[in-house]
């Protein structure tokens, strides 16, 4: 599976606005639902708070990677937001989050979801990918940003 394949249109906001932590979670786990019948917005929010709750998910640099593992049909699902002004989540170098890429998985499926949240680290860290995220606006863009690094 493939970093692109994890999200959809529907799973994107490139206006991301939230208050908090728990605001920025609900939001991620609405994004995470979207469109999908099968999976209710407050378990996956309980997932992705849990998660926190044994130590942020902000991996410093204005990037956070929310994740938790549940009972979905799906192996991987994923969920992009991008935030102009940042959200204070606890983050270890202590700056606000501004870009979220979450990931939920099957409870089956642990080793494609390490290796995915793998993938995800490398490319989020990678300076010059992130900052050219910000500025992104569509699916289309965002989508061709991936594929170029």
């Amino acid at each position: 599976m493939e970093l692109i394949d994890l999200v959809t249109d529907d799973n994107v906001d490139f206006k991301f606005k939230a208050r908090s932590k728990d605001e920025a979670l609900k939001k991620i786990a609405e994004l995470i639902c979207k469109n999908r019948k099968n999976i209710k917005i407050l378990d996956v929010f309980n997932i992705l708070k849990e998660r926190e709750e044994l130590g942020s998910t902000g991996i410093g640099n204005f990037v956070a990677i929310p994740h938790g593992k549940m009972d979905i049909e799906q192996d991987l699902i994923g969920a992009v937001a991008v935030s102009k002004v940042g959200v204070d989540f606890d983050s270890i170098d202590k700056k606000p989050v501004k870009i979220f890429f979450a990931l939920i998985s099957s409870k089956n499926a642990t080793n494609l979801h390490l290796k995915m949240l793998a993938r995800i680290s490398r490319l989020l860290i990678n300076k010059n990918f992130s900052e050219k995220l910000l500025n992104v606006t569509t699916f289309k863009d965002f989508k061709e940003l991936v594929e170029q690094f």
